[in-house]
């Protein structure tokens, strides 16, 4: 072995000794079957029980130099999950915990030099000797399962008596220079030195740009001397941002009389985040964080090692979106994922790995250990831009806990954006007292409740800072099972089998993906795999664009993390699946997730009501027949220049013939980057249908020919409605009988609608929101009636569940759902319909559904709007919302267009039939 090398790999082939019932090393050759093991990795890839804790022992011989003898010599960890103690020829090296970050174990007492030597190591992870909520485990042992092992590298390597540590570049932009902090660990000694640290800055080219030598003097009996030095560029820097990731390469090294004793290499960006105001800027410009989630679930690895080439790919397809952050919550990636961020311009926002927490005085002192160590770590990464401490925090962490966790984090991060608490405490029952640079709130809601969500937690009276969400948006879709098993050689994979021990998440109740297939199968839907897979797919896109574009309408918001980015064992929320394909295509995703977004707002309306103006909520997205519509273009800009002498064109289009409705162009449009603003105002009459028709408005707005902006597109589609039918004769057949107040106004638009109580001879349908006996006497003697049941005191049982977030609507065979345009999917035609209520089944008689709602993570159903047979007539019954009212819906029948047409087509049905 050549006398130079001072650093020897331990990756590769180990031994694992999995036996949980034995702790003890001296069980080992009793009891014990060793099994080859990749390190790093986890013991969870060679073993099917996936809930246990521990210990497994590791082991594995290895040579040391004879040259080596008398030197220092540490054994070096990457990271090791959760509690290990390392033995080395039978001698305790060290014990350690915590799973995220690196250590080293000096050895060199414990060796055989020029010989064989044994490393045994026991392992436990996070568990019942180290339970999750009071260890960090963060969210993974949520999301699929724990991992336990030496997950990243080993080395063996040679000390020397000089070390130097925790070098950390802090870029001073303003000033063209960097301040560099650095330590030195040093054998104590009896009398004073010094040595000599020099650092050398190197650009993209190999060229050095910077190189200064400091003397550091070492007091007597110190073992550990901290310092820094500044290294002024000799020409202009290169900027780091996602546009133009540029990176220096640092050297620092301390200098002996002949060579180097020690030396640290690390790149660096020379980049500024900072706030102003409501605003994010990166190297001075306003700048839109458009994040998407990762909870470190990779199937394969099951710990979150991924090779370079997966991690590439990911952020490949990442950028293609339109995404700019990935924000890894609850854990902390590899080293690999930080560099090719640094390198492929991906902003990182890192979140520490507290959830949940059982916060004691140990907690504390375990977690400052191990933050610090994370910290300390990580921090050069020009890609890692916002940090948050935990994660939807209670009360549990209190303040002066959380206050120092900030203190600790600024004085390590060279002050960088940090917030305590994702989520906030606001939102979560903790803290209102925050320590944080920014607000963060994770909203999971339908579309319906966002205006009111984000006028109030904007408003103007709070204190001026950006808003992120640090999560939101989720939409839960369906996992094609035929794909699935295609792709695992027909059977499922682990994280989908219903078995605890194997798949730890399936005890859970609140998702139930590994019953997926068994649950469909008893629903016994008339809808294919591929029927469902696609409903739910273009559904999420609709509500996804709805809410992002709503979001970027709002100056005061910043930026927004999507939950999440990739499939996994307890969500299908995600925007790629679980081979990490986009879900979209990327060029339609990035019309409403990109630096620069088209969106549409809409005029306001009001009445004059009790003496006084009120808000009055109308459907923007469902017209009648012959009004106009009024969409306001809006631009949310902030792309790297200002756009200037703008061109906008705009054309609507019937989609059933490609009749053109309209169209138009604004010119000289000029937009700042950072800003939000309406950039016109357009008017088209909707035309005459007889049937329920989509219309799409297509707009391009490009810049002058001396602008680097590309081409900003958006379409929208809106739906176009016949005017009510019903003649009066047919009005005269109706009889309105609503407590609940769910048709107010009906009236207006049926003026032959009898509204007094009884019926009468020609009665032919009741519309009511009580189901009364004289209504189902009525039904047995042939009459129709048309019930929407909002009150738990009705004849069938409700719950109270989300419309759009994890479920799909179902639109079944029947000629009431085939004349609405749903085309299979949930889209904004519906917005004013969207109901929290649904019929539990166990309640509802035989029936025919018209619409229901599938569970997206239980697989149950629920029904929207039924048919059933009573004696000689028919009932249908609905909780959908024909009044609107729910957050931003319509106010009543008549502003409802979407709901007022249902109705019109239902009655039709019933007197036709």
């Amino acid at each position: 072995m050549p006398k130079s090398v001072d650093r020897i790999s331990l990756n590769g082939k180990w031994e694992a000794s999995i036996d949980f019932a034995h702790a003890f090393r001296e069980d080992l050759n009793a009891h014990t079957q060793w099994r080859d093991i990749i390190v790093p990795g986890c013991w969870e890839q060679i073993e099917a029980n996936k809930q246990a804790d521990g210990p497994v022992w590791y082991r594995r011989s290895f040579d040391v130099p004879s040259e080596w003898m008398g030197r220092r010599v540490a054994l070096d960890f990457g990271g090791v999950n959760y509690y290990c103690e390392i033995y080395v020829n039978g001698g305790l090296a060290c014990k350690h915990e915590g799973g995220w970050s690196g250590f080293q174990a000096r050895v060199e007492g414990l060796l055989a030099f020029g010989a064989e030597n044994e490393l045994l190591i026991m392992v436990y992870k996070q568990g019942v000797r180290f339970p999750l909520r009071a260890s960090l485990a963060g969210f993974l042992p949520d999301v699929g399962v724990i991992f336990g092992g030496i997950w990243k590298p080993v080395h063996l390597q040679l000390v020397p008596d000089v070390v130097i540590r925790d070098v950390f570049a802090k870029p001073r932009v303003l000033h063209q220079a960097v301040e560099v902090e650095f330590t030195l660990l040093t054998v104590p000694s009896d009398t004073e030195c010094s040595v000599t640290v020099a650092a050398e800055i190197k650009d993209k080219h190999g060229k050095v740009v910077s190189r200064k030598e400091q003397t550091v003097k070492i007091p007597s009996a110190v073992e550990r001397v901290e310092d820094k030095l500044w290294l002024m560029f000799e020409d202009a820097i290169s900027l780091w941002s996602p546009e133009s990731p540029t990176l220096y390469q640092l050297h620092v090294a301390v200098l002996g009389d002949t060579c180097e004793i020690s030396s640290h290499d690390c790149r660096f960006g020379m980049k500024e985040l900072e706030i102003y105001r409501d605003q994010f800027l990166l190297n001075g410009k306003p700048i839109y964080l458009r994040g998407v989630l990762h909870w470190g679930w990779y199937a394969d690895t099951i710990a979150p090692i991924p090779s370079r080439d997966e991690i590439r790919e990911e952020l490949k397809r990442v950028k293609e979106s339109g995404f700019n952050l990935v924000k890894h919550c609850l854990y902390v990636p590899v080293k690999d994922y930080y560099e090719l961020a640094d390198e492929m311009g991906v902003l990182l926002w890192q979140e520490m790995p507290m959830w949940l927490p059982e916060v004691t005085p140990e907690f504390k002192e375990r977690t400052f250990a191990q933050f610090e160590s994370i910290l300390r770590e990580v921090r050069n990464h020009p890609s890692l831009s916002i940090w948050t401490l935990g994660c939807e925090l209670d009360q549990s962490a209190d303040s002066t806990f959380l206050q120092e966790l900030y203190a600790m984090a600024k004085s390590l991060t060279d002050q960088a954006i940090i917030r305590d608490n994702s989520g906030s405490g606001e939102c979560y029952g903790g803290l209102l007292k925050e320590y944080a640079d920014f607000y963060d709130y994770h909203f999971y809601t339908d579309f319906h409740f966002f205006p009111d969500l984000l006028s109030q937690f904007a408003g103007s009276w709070r204190e001026d800072k950006p808003w992120v969400f640090g999560e939101f948006c989720d939409y839960d879709e369906f996992r094609n099972l035929d794909t699935t098993l295609a792709d695992h050689g027909g059977e499922l994979p682990w994280w989908l089998q219903y078995d605890e021990a194997v798949n730890p998440v399936a005890k859970e109740e609140r998702w139930q993906y590994s019953r997926q297939a068994e649950k469909l199968a008893k629903l016994n839907l008339p809808f294919s795999h591929a029927q469902l897979w696609n409903n739910a797919n273009r559904s999420a896109f609709v509500y996804r664009k709805a809410v992002l574009e709503f979001v970027r309408t709002y100056a005061k918001i910043s930026g927004y993390v999507i939950t999440s980015i990739k499939d996994n064992p307890i969500a299908t929320s995600a925007v790629f699946d679980d081979k990490g394909q986009p879900k979209q295509l990327p060029e339609k995703f990035r019309m409403m997730n990109d630096a620069t977004v088209m969106t549409l707002t809409w005029d306001n309306r009001r009445s004059w009501i009790g003496g006084g103006d009120r808000l009055v909520r109308w459907d923007p997205f469902n017209y009648t027949a012959g009004t106009f519509i009024r969409p306001h273009l809006i631009i949310s800009h902030y792309g790297s220049s200002p756009l200037e002498d703008g061109l906008l064109t705009w054309k609507m289009v019937a989609e059933a013939d490609g009749n053109v409705l309209g169209e138009g162009v604004l010119s000289s449009v000029v937009v700042h980057t950072g800003e939000v603003r309406e950039i016109g105002v357009l008017e088209i009459a909707a035309p005459e249908v007889e049937t329920p028709s989509a219309v799409t408005l297509r707009a391009t707005l490009t810049m002058a020919s001396t602008s680097d902006e590309a081409p900003v597109c958006n379409a929208w589609t809106l739906w176009v409605y016949p005017k009510p039918a019903l003649t009066l004769e047919e009005q005269s057949m109706l009889v309105l009988d609503d407590p609940f107040h769910v048709f107010a106004g009906l009236s207006t638009i049926y003026p032959g609608i009898r509204t007094q109580t009884g019926l009468q001879d020609n009665t032919r349908v009741v519309i009511t929101s009580q189901l009364l006996p004289e209504h189902e006497s009525f039904m047995e003697q042939g009459g129709k009636v048309l019930f929407v049941q909002r009150s738990q005191y009705g004849p069938f049982a409700l719950k109270q569940l989300s419309f759009s977030r994890e479920s799909l609507q179902l639109f079944h065979d029947h000629p009431v759902m085939n004349r609405y345009p749903h085309e299979g999917h949930t889209s904004l035609s519906m917005f004013g319909l969207a109901t929290d209520t649904v019929f539990d089944y166990a309640s509802l008689p035989a029936h025919q559904p018209l619409m229901e709602r599938l569970d997206a993570r239980l697989f149950e159903r629920a029904g929207y709007m039924f048919e059933s047979a009573q004696g000689q007539g028919t009932l249908i019954a609905t909780t959908l919302r024909f009044e609107g009212g729910l957050g931003a819906q319509p106010q009543g029948i008549v502003n409802n267009t979407g709901a007022r047409y249902l109705l019109d087509t239902t009655i039709k049905y019933l007197l036709e039939g």
